[in-house]
């Protein structure tokens, strides 16, 4: 029997008549990011409830949903539930969960609808080009909380769990550390006053602290855990009680003479009593002087008139919506993300009309609004989509700019009244490297 030899002619043409035969090479496509993955969820109260609860301190993503990349049975997410009530339970120090979140009817719910199957990503397309440039904080399991901008573009940053407060310089990228002079600082929310003396809530030790020039801290007890502060008029800096509820309490401190003064919010109609609460989240400052408030659970804003002493309440038409970080713009309007409803809302005080604006991503999950002071368009930070809105008011018009980074829960933004700049604290505890990141629209 004759073995036939292939010359080195053949033998080329038979290895390329093979690889043109074979597929084409794929990369194994991307996990599905945590916008995907709720939208496996069926929207409503249920789902609404489910994102106020479940979400708010880290992403939603293949992690969670399936570990290993395997489906949670029934009894592991019953597991997984009781687990974070635990951590977060309207009973712990901690009660950011709504007190009848409960691990059995959760467990079903879940298990019953991110079963099996093939989940692919679905990436938010971009509708406008920008310049992103991404920072790394100094230690990649801190928590960047939030930034500000401050008028010689450096940009501050609390570490929150580092205890420290950071000075980023944009040019060179370096971080310089501020130490706080208080034990375990615990600093969250930081904004500046009118000379551009930064000013921050500090949580665990129940203080507001300031940095003056000569590099001096002064700090001022307040009682209480805050989660947010606004620097006011008349040398006022105003504060909210978060876990405050029997009484719930916006407050402020006179920087001159030292007097905290505590203001009580109206009762909330179904969680004033019991465990839990409405969870005071944002204050923020209108034109008008007035001072603003979301409660996250509550579902209501509140505005204070501090000449008078007096309250006025508004509800969100949608419940549950999750109202967290909004903004007021210079007419007066109120902009707020509806976090769990995946909206935008406007808020007319004079009127009482709210307008619910529906985003162009699903299930973006938005957490913060800050009006661009230049031309008064939103910037709006996302929590599950890694992406950045832009909305227009004037137009009606969103643009999308999808982040660099997947798992860019984006906890605040700031903007750079000079250069347009906007600045993002991506704050997910458990998640990616700690980072914060520039947005330059083109």
């Amino acid at each position: 029997m004759r073995v036939g030899v292939l010359t080195p002619a053949a033998l080329v043409g038979a290895l390329l008549a093979s690889v043109a035969a074979a597929p084409p090479h794929r990369d194994p496509p991307a996990p599905a990011r945590s916008s995907t993955w709720l939208s496996r969820l069926p929207d409503g109260e249920v789902k609404r409830k489910f994102l106020l609860d479940c979400t708010g301190c880290h992403q939603f993503d293949e992690r969670i949903a399936r570990p290993g990349g395997t489906p949670r049975t029934e009894a592991q997410w019953v597991e997984a539930v009781a687990r974070m009530l635990g951590y977060a339970g309207a009973t712990t120090s901690f009660p950011v969960i709504a007190a009848d979140r409960q691990p059995a009817g959760t467990a079903a719910w879940l298990a019953r609808h991110l079963g099996s199957g093939q989940v692919r990503d679905r990436a938010p397309a971009a509708t406008a080009k920008a310049e992103i440039r991404e920072y790394p904080m100094p230690d990649p399991k801190d928590l960047p909380h939030d930034v500000a901008v401050e008028p010689s573009g450096h940009v501050l940053v609390t570490g929150m769990f580092t205890n420290l407060l950071y000075r980023l310089n944009p040019a060179t990228g370096t971080m310089a550390e501020i130490p706080i002079p208080v034990d375990q600082a615990n600093p969250r929310a930081v904004e500046l006053d009118d000379e551009g003396r930064p000013w921050l809530v500090l949580g665990m030790p129940g203080k507001l602290a300031t940095i003056g020039p000569d590099s001096q801290w002064r700090s001022f007890d307040v009682g209480l855990y805050a989660h947010s502060l606004a620097v006011g008029r008349e040398g006022k800096v105003w504060y909210n009680g978060h876990f405050t509820h029997a009484p719930e309490i916006l407050g402020s401190v006179d920087v001159e003479t030292r007097k905290v003064t505590p203001h009580e919010v109206p009762p909330h109609p179904s969680l004033a009593a019991g465990p839990g609460g409405p969870i005071p989240y944002e204050v923020r400052l209108g034109p008008d002087g007035r001072v603003w408030m979301s409660e996250l659970q509550g579902n209501r804003m509140v505005v204070l008139a501090p000449a008078t002493g007096k309250f006025q309440v508004f509800t969100l038409p949608t419940s549950h919506s999750g109202p967290r970080r909004f903004d007021v713009d210079a007419k007066g309007i109120v902009w707020i993300p509806a976090y769990s409803a995946n909206l935008l809302v406007r808020l007319d005080p004079a009127t009482g009309k709210f307008t619910e604006i529906e985003l162009p991503v699903p299930d973006a999950v938005p957490y913060v609004v800050r009006v661009d002071p230049r031309d008064g368009s939103l910037w709006i930070g996302t929590a599950a989509a890694d992406v950045l809105l832009r909305y227009r008011p004037a137009g009606g018009k969103f643009d999308v700019y999808p982040l660099p980074s997947r798992g860019a829960l984006v906890r605040h933004l700031d903007v750079d009244p000079k250069s347009g700049a906007v600045w993002l604290a991506y704050g997910a505890s458990p998640g990616i490297p700690a980072r914060i990141a520039r947005l330059v629209a083109d």
